[in-house]
């Protein structure tokens, strides 16, 4: 089960429960050979609060110690760690090797009797740039055994999308396995990419999947676990990842950063604060046994992976996750071009990424103006206003001068945009922009304006009702009872609404959240992070609120809010 509690670009905050146990998403798998441990998980969960990993079931099933042991105690005792353990099922040894020993039941059957959380069917990784045709029977054998594995197993599983780089084999193995019934959907055989730097295949694989996989189920990027790249594939809706980088580049006395790997013996300083990085200097580690210096880098390793998913939660919590990612891309020009792909499917990106963010936008450099929801708003703005005054933008052209401190228009750069437009005019634009031509007329009709001690327009005033609130930090207005009113009358239905189950149209209309099951209908135009109307099945209005999924996604959902209901203009407009 999963349910999404922020987001950004594709990129989102979810919360997966597995059982009884909780993943915050995004975040790292780490890779555990049960064999041959440099961290326990355990020492993981103590020190990084892991609460999930990935471990190869083929490597314990091949093994006739690990095997009875894991058969005798259970997955979970045998590794001493209480959190989420998922397995593959050796389709990387198969890739290698070709041929590994194991039908796709009996490890299915030995997952399930070792108490995995997430097992893993035997699908076939096809390497990159393969003939069509064995492209084509590969998947053809992955999704059998995915659909066997779905009648063997009761649990969770997952369901890999496979196709090598042929990106209509790529969609249909999405499509299909999002049909199978699976609970997490990994992107398989892109390793081989990664090591190539060839991030922009990675880019066109993972958006071209996402468009076929339902948005209620969590996506795991196969392989992908270096800092450097993990922003952008977050960007781009992946919510797990896995790694054995943090330990089989300590081996090779590699040491991560989140621009790139580094050669410990090139290094005069550790450009970290991590306790490894802390108490020893790269001679330090050099001098050590290397039993002892593989352990520490790999646990400084695991601190810049960890430390790089909070700082991606963070801006996704923000709404800077596109800043975020920008800054990031820089690091390597391969990551920079790669980058420019979100240009070609910028149409399936800008029907989820939220149309206003918590925080004002930034100018990075060219690649800003690539960003899908501006050219999104843009649309909007130059369709609903007809401006008092036009300002050329440096980024959006010609806007109406009325919206240069509203989201997006408002972006933080070199020199401030100047415009004079008349107090009213520019209140009705912004509700123009934002709900509709003609709707900043009725909010305002018979309205007066009323000002912070700073002098700007601070609400429309219906004598003592507030009908809306301008929003400091977006520029955007906010609805009061009054103005709810008021565009429930002007604007026809379904036109700004979310449509609540009648059983629960009571709970929205005293401000509780509405849950993504309770939605009966919606306007499809909208975009999440949208002001929007709620009312009951006979457009009854309840009130106002915050949508937070796009139209596109709400129906996925079984659990999770879909609209912020509103609890008041002042109490919001506090929070600004």
């Amino acid at each position: 089960m999963f349910e999404i509690k922020a987001k950004d670009g594709l990129g989102r905050i979810g919360r997966w429960q597995v059982g009884k146990k909780t993943v915050e998403t995004p975040t790292i798998m780490p890779v555990i050979n049960p064999g041959k441990l440099i961290i326990t998980p355990r020492e993981m969960r103590e020190r990084f609060d892991t609460d999930v990993i990935i471990t190869n079931s083929y490597i314990i099933y091949s093994s006739s110690r690990l095997r009875e042991r894991a058969r005798r105690k259970g997955v979970h005792a045998m590794l001493d760690y209480d959190g989420v353990i998922v397995t593959d099922s050796g389709s990387f040894q198969l890739m290698q090797y070709k041929d590994i020993g194991v039908t796709n039941e009996e490890i299915i059957r030995f997952q399930n009797e070792i108490g995995v959380d997430v097992a893993t069917s035997l699908d076939i990784p096809t390497l990159p740039d393969e003939p069509y045709e064995k492209a084509e029977r590969d998947l053809e054998t992955t999704l059998a055994r995915a659909r066997e594995a779905r009648a063997l197993r009761d649990g969770p599983l997952n369901g890999t999308v496979q196709g090598s780089t042929h990106l209509d084999l790529r969609r249909r193995s999405a499509r299909e396995m999002a049909g199978v019934g699976c609970d997490v959907h990994p992107i398989g055989a892109v390793v081989p990419l990664f090591l190539d730097y060839r991030f922009g295949d990675v880019v066109d694989i993972v958006l071209t999947a996402k468009q076929e996989l339902s948005p209620a189920v969590p996506v795991h990027l196969f392989g992908a676990g270096h800092p450097m790249a993990l922003s952008l594939f977050v960007l781009l809706g992946c919510d797990l990842f896995d790694s054995a980088a943090y330990v089989l580049y300590a081996k090779d006395n590699r040491y991560l950063t989140v621009s790139g790997t580094k050669k410990l013996e090139e290094m005069l300083h550790f450009p970290c604060m991590c306790p490894v990085c802390r108490e020893h200097t790269p001679h330090d580690l050099l001098a050590m046994d290397d039993d002892v210096r593989t352990r520490l880098l790999a646990l400084h390793n695991l601190h810049v992976t960890y430390e790089e998913f909070k700082r991606i939660k963070q801006a996704i919590h923000e709404g800077t996750l596109w800043d975020f990612v920008e800054m990031r891309v820089r690091g390597h020009p391969k990551l920079y071009y790669a980058y420019r792909k979100v240009k070609e499917h910028a149409d399936f990106m800008a029907r989820f990424d939220p149309l206003v963010k918590r925080s004002t936008a930034f100018y990075t450099g060219e690649e800003t103006a690539w960003r899908p929801i501006f050219k999104t708003a843009l649309s909007r703005a130059r369709e609903r206003v007809k401006p008092y005054q036009t300002v050329a933008h440096p980024i959006f052209g010609d806007i109406p001068a009325s919206l240069i401190h509203t989201y997006p228009f408002n972006m933080e750069m070199d020199r401030e945009l100047e415009a004079d437009v008349p107090e009213r005019t520019m209140v009705e634009e912004i509700a123009d922009y934002q709900f509709g031509h003609g709707a900043g007329a009725r909010l305002c009709t018979g309205a007066t304006l009323s000002h912070s001690r700073s002098d700007r327009v601070r609400s429309i005033m219906s004598g003592d009702e507030v009908v809306a609130t301008v929003r400091a930090r977006d520029g955007l207005l906010i609805l009061g009872t009054e103005g709810q009113t008021r565009l429930h009358e002007f604007l026809a239905p379904p036109h700004y609404r979310v449509v609540v189950d009648n059983e629960v149209a009571s709970y929205a209309e005293a401000h509780s959240d509405v849950f993504s099951k309770f939605v009966r209908g919606i306007d499809s135009g909208l975009l999440s992070g949208e002001e929007v109307l709620l009312v009951d099945e006979g457009d009854r209005l309840l009130g106002s609120g915050t949508l937070l999924l796009a139209p596109d996604e709400i129906p996925h959902f079984k659990r999770g809010v879909a609209v912020r209901t509103r609890r008041g203009v002042e109490a919001e407009d506090d929070q600004s």
